[in-house]
């Protein structure tokens, strides 16, 4: 029952105990003034004095002492009603106070257990529900604090390596030094390349890159980009095939993060396939107003409990994917389709592979 409903029927409860206790005391009074006073109304009675005991003075009289009891039942009744009440709102309040204690003491995994009133369960739930994206929230920190200090720690370790083997002279010949350089820049560019993906993560997190959107052929501009980047991918062991591509599909897109989704799902086919040369195959279907674009490939897959946390910073919880990629490609992925009004989810392949299905929008009456 939600509490406007139990104060509306205290309310009425109330008003007919008052109107009825009204009526009774009234009831009460003439009886008491028929009887009493002026005897019994089945026997013989003397009437001679009827107007000195019916006079306005003693009626009021007697009204005033029998309402007396009537008042301290309203108020004993009111008294109750209203801690019950109190209690009602009180309780859960206390609840929720208690919850409210948890989170400042940062135990977030605390939850509120309530069936009550529907109005502080919603509230109780929404507390659930907050605790449960701040505990998620500070274990994605967590994560990401430690793929941070991973990915920058072996490359940093690395340069310093390069750079006491310069120091002492290990490199005795002009080519060692050369490569030691190289092996410097290439560091240096991969830990960039790290921090410049995680200044994009934080930024599509806190929804600070505008888009810039435009009307286009969203299959055609996808099979060119795909075009442009065949040769690249073929010669790193990666061959994309393009299957049952519908044509003239329009989509309002920003055509340059999209790429980048896709380019960052390419990457993750190309870093973690298990064969020389691995197979990607893309294709697209129309299903309610959305474009279903997926991604298949030949390789591994991964474990079907782990395929959600595919989408999350830097993970590396399954063996399969340790020491590969930046762990930041599929996240990044995941918070562009999500700004673009879609869709994102990964799924293994038969007989091995992994599939990344994406779901875009498309205009209404796009298809031509």
């Amino acid at each position: 029952m939600t509490i406007k409903r139990r104060l509306f029927l205290a309310n009425i409860r109330m008003i007919l105990i008052t109107i009825g206790g009204f009526f009774a005391v009234t009831l009460l009074v003439r009886i008491i003034s028929f009887t009493i006073l002026l005897g019994p109304w089945w026997g013989d009675s003397d009437l001679s004095g009827i107007d000195q005991f019916t006079s306005p003075d003693r009626i009021r009289n007697l009204y005033i002492i029998s309402m007396a009891p009537f008042f301290a039942f309203i108020f004993i009744i009111n008294s109750v009603f209203t801690y019950r009440m109190s209690q009602k709102i009180t309780r859960p309040l206390e609840i929720l106070a208690a919850g409210v204690k948890e989170i400042q003491s940062n135990n977030f995994a605390y939850r509120i257990e309530y069936s009550g009133d529907k109005e502080f369960q919603m509230l109780c739930q929404a507390y659930n529900d907050m605790a449960s994206r701040l505990q998620d929230s500070t274990e994605q920190r967590r994560i990401l604090l430690a793929g941070i200090t991973h990915d920058l720690r072996t490359p940093l370790t690395t340069i310093k390596g390069y750079l006491e083997g310069l120091e002492v002279g290990i490199a005795s010949t002009q080519e060692m030094r050369d490569n030691f350089l190289l092996g410097i820049k290439n560091k240096a560019d991969s830990m960039e390349q790290i921090i410049e993906r995680l200044f994009m993560f934080s930024k599509l997190d806190m929804e600070e890159f505008p888009l810039t959107l435009s009307r286009v052929d969203i299959m055609q501009a996808i099979t060119d980009m795909l075009e442009e980047l065949r040769e690249e991918y073929t010669k790193r062991g990666l061959i994309i095939s393009i299957v049952d591509i519908p044509k003239k599909i329009f989509m309002n897109t920003d055509i340059m993060f999209l790429s980048n989704a896709l380019i960052n799902i390419l990457e993750n086919s190309t870093n973690y396939k298990t064969k020389d040369t691995g197979c990607l195959v893309i294709s697209a279907s129309l299903s309610d107003g959305f474009i279903q674009i997926r991604f298949a490939d030949d390789g591994p897959g991964v474990n079907s409990d782990m395929l959600n946390k595919l989408f999350n910073v830097f993970y590396r919880t399954d063996p399969s994917r340790h020491k590969k990629g930046s762990g930041l490609g599929l996240a990044i992925s995941a918070k562009i389709i999500e700004r673009l009004g879609g869709t994102i989810y990964a799924e293994n392949c038969n007989p091995s592979g992994l599939a990344i299905t994406i779901h875009l929008p498309i205009e209404t009456g796009a298809v031509q």
